[in-house]
């Protein structure tokens, strides 16, 4: 058997909650394997969440390998899985050498390289550069590009590698490497779809200032062609006929005359797809056009209702067209899905009920659901630029619904909405960010938001400060 190059393991969100199940596998992952195997190396991926499988067997599993290299991704709220995972693997695997990657790497590479446990971490994209190292057998590191490792006690940082122009030229993605029975399993548990999610760019035309897709991928937005993504669905419905496709892209309606062609071409295929946008980007015509299309449901970023708020985030979202979008789109029966945060820094109570109560506006649009986060300060984002590195801290919220029920089965019992949906989206704040509340007080408000949205029913301040 050929000696396996490098093994991606993708972790749990906490290491014992191994049945924390997603409706997403590890996308990221997928596409670095499938590029390292069409260059001919031996990539596999070790994916714990469809395989249910404990710390300790994911070692045993390691043990048995004995790859070349160990990739394991790390983003913020799971630095320490991540750390753990590394730091015993390199007791089993002593000779090989472990490459760190993910969002919290680009942002803050020296801090993870000085880990010892990682021996090189990789910035930005990830295709190109894990090739090199694997060609070069991690020798001559000073060559290449997009990477920062120690060397003699000194974190060295190469300079930055430049994007992938063409991202037509990446393979189509091999979920083959995964057990994506289990994704779709979990999806049809919860009444929906089966959903095989693609990319079909890389960046974002705008520049909020809490987001770190700036920081992931820098440049101007990049886009696989019409051409290519229809071949690519036409690829794995060859495969799987029973699959829908879900569009993980940051703004799928930035690009007008993109997106015009996309909807002559993905009207051919009779499919059922979902995508995420802006909401103030979308016109009647083409909301129209989603409806004819296939689309079923189309999730928006919102973040807040004050429109004050909305300028200092550097979002700018015209609310009034927010509301026009969620209204038509539900008239066109397409499932829409906002997304809002609470308690930027000196975000005030006032503002706080602003965006919950818009949230309720649009429920009463048409809005189908719609998910709260509490404000995260990410590393390399310019909200960052104003903390210090200890106020980066989030962890993971611990409690979860072990049965992975339904919102709809929680509700018929009477729970706790909030608590359910608090629970799915992981990542929350470790240290108090907000000017006015603590952060515990603000995972309550969330909760309080889910609640009222629920019922269509106005907040009052009271609820919020009392």
């Amino acid at each position: 058997m050929k000696e396996v190059d490098i093994v991606l393991v993708n972790p749990p969100l906490i290491w014992g909650q191994e049945d924390r199940l997603d409706i997403k596998p590890p996308l990221n992952l997928i596409y670095l394997a499938s590029h390292l195997n069409s260059k001919g190396f031996k990539c596999s991926i070790i994916d714990v969440i469809s395989e249910k499988i404990t710390f300790s067997q994911v070692l045993n599993k390691l043990s048995e390998i004995q790859p070349r290299f160990l990739g394991v991704p790390f983003y913020q709220g799971t630095r320490e899985t991540a750390l753990e995972l590394t730091r015993e693997f390199k007791k089993i695997c002593p000779c090989s050498i472990v490459i760190a990657g993910g969002p919290l790497v680009t942002a803050l590479s020296e801090n993870v390289a000085s880990e010892k446990s990682v021996d090189i971490c990789v910035i930005g994209e990830g295709e190109v550069t894990l090739e090199e190292i694997i060609r070069s057998d991690a020798k001559n590191l000073q060559n290449i590009p997009g990477i920062a490792f120690c060397k003699n006690g000194e974190i060295l940082k190469n300079s930055l590698r430049e994007p992938i122009a063409d991202l037509d030229s990446l393979p189509f993605l091999d979920f083959s490497l995964i057990n994506s029975n289990a994704y779709y399993d979990f999806q049809k548990s919860l009444n929906m779809p089966v959903w095989l999610f693609l990319t079909t760019s890389r960046g974002c035309p705008f520049k909020c200032v809490f987001c770190a897709t700036p920081v992931l991928w820098p440049g101007k937005l990049r886009r696989n062609s019409v051409k290519r993504v229809i071949e690519e669905i036409r690829h794995q419905k060859n495969l799987n006929s029973e699959i829908n496709i879900g569009f993980m892209d940051d703004s799928f309606f930035s690009d007008k005359r993109w997106l015009s062609e996309f909807f002559v071409e993905i009207e051919k295929l009779k499919i059922k797809y979902c995508c995420i946008g802006r909401a103030d980007q979308l016109s009647l015509e083409e909301i129209r056009l989603l409806s004819n299309t296939g689309c079923h449901y189309v999730g928006l970023g919102v973040e807040t209702g004050n429109s004050e708020r909305q300028k200092k985030i550097k979002k700018y979202l015209n609310i009034e067209k927010l509301k026009f979008s969620v209204k038509n789109l539900a008239e066109y029966n397409i499932l829409v899905k906002c997304f809002f945060m609470l308690g930027f820094p000196d975000e005030t109570p006032e503002e706080m009920l602003e965006t919950i109560n818009l949230a309720v506006e649009l429920k009463r649009l048409g809005m189908h659901e719609c998910n709260f986060f509490p404000v995260s300060i990410y590393p390399g984002t310019e909200l960052a630029e104003k903390f210090d590195f200890h106020e980066f801290s989030s962890r993971i919220y611990e409690k979860y619904d072990t049965n992975n029920r339904t919102v709809q089965e929680v509700k018929e019992l009477g729970e706790d909405i909030g608590e359910k949906r608090l629970s799915i989206y992981g990542n929350i704040p470790g240290l108090n960010i907000n000017k006015y509340f603590s952060a515990e007080r603000i995972l309550q408000i969330v909760k309080i938001a889910y609640n009222k949205v629920e019922k269509s029913e106005d907040a009052e301040i009271s609820e919020l400060t009392s």
